[in-house]
């Protein structure tokens, strides 16, 4: 969102940040050995879980990795990365008490100097990583993210957890940028549309069966700006949406503050024309499920 794609990559400048959120999830608890595991450790095709995403992480070039888990969890943590067998610099940060992903973010915003990445422990993706880091090391947008189509398999079930409530999701068909995040109420036929948005993004697609893979690509002045906000939460219920609908309300971002960590460069070219958060599109396959992803810039 609000890129600045027409200027070229710096190489001098710092590279990613990756930042693996090894939080505790309610329905995790009862599948682990002890109540105090991360169920980072749980085992797939005889790995733990955390081993897939750190591989993602290093083939698409990401060599500085922070861990961010709970007090309970952080000896269990620590000693796979001892024996984890990767080229990363990896470090790992415990937390006493964390409330929501936006908090655990603010609470190491000290150890993060550069741009970042926020990805869950418990997510195995085959989304090229040196594709998706490649483009956003060139088009530098200030978020980005991965959204991914799953279909139900034959025995009818889903690889995907499902949110609280059905979301339908914009993409504009020309430029495929995201432009729309907005919670479906199941009681109604009707989905309501602001005039601001159809005029800014006349050719906009809609779909309710896309599902958020909690993959966050940010600029370092996002998490500047998360860390003055503590009434943000969660990154993908209020963070994301805040920022996508700022793309066809541009005077959201005074309201909130936002133009106000905006880098000059960004603020410069943030106009009727160029706000937007743009994807590319991967074809994804997760067991036997035919998935389709998009990787919001």
């Amino acid at each position: 969102m609000f890129s600045v794609s027409a200027q070229p990559f710096d190489a001098r400048e710092p590279e990613l940040t990756a930042v693996v959120l090894a939080l505790p999830e309610d329905d995790m608890e009862l599948l682990t050995e002890r109540i105090d595991m991360s169920h980072a450790l749980l085992p797939i095709a005889n790995r733990p879980m955390i081993w897939y995403i750190l591989q993602w992480l290093e083939q698409g070039g990401i060599l500085d990795i922070k861990i961010i888990t709970t007090r309970e969890s952080e000896a269990d943590i620590v000693s796979y990365v001892e024996v984890y067998k990767g080229i990363a610099n990896i470090t790992v940060k415990a937390l006493s008490d964390v409330n929501g992903t936006a908090d655990a973010l603010r609470q190491v915003a000290p150890l993060i100097k550069s741009n970042f990445v926020v990805v869950p422990c418990d997510l195995v993706i085959d989304v090229p990583a040196t594709h998706f880091f490649d483009i956003i090391r060139i088009r530098r947008p200030a978020v980005a993210t991965v959204f991914c189509e799953v279909m139900k398999s034959e025995g009818g079930g889903g690889s995907v957890k499902p949110r609280h409530l059905p979301m339908c999701v914009g993409i504009d068909q020309p430029s495929s940028r995201l432009v729309l995040l907005q919670d479906i109420d199941k009681k109604s036929e009707d989905l309501a549309l602001s005039m601001s948005l159809i005029r800014r993004f006349p050719s906009m697609a809609l779909s309710d069966k896309m599902q958020d893979t909690h993959v966050y690509v940010f600029q370092r002045w996002v998490l500047d700006y998360v860390s003055a906000h503590p009434e943000i939460v969660s990154l993908q219920e209020d963070l994301l949406p805040l920022l996508v609908r700022a793309q066809s309300q541009p005077h959201l971002l005074e309201k909130n503050g936002i133009d106000r960590y905006l880098p000059a460069s960004t603020a410069q070219r943030i106009d009727e024309y160029d706000t937007g958060v743009q994807f590319g599109q991967h074809e994804q396959a997760e067991h036997s499920d035919s998935t389709k992803s998009d990787s919001l810039e």
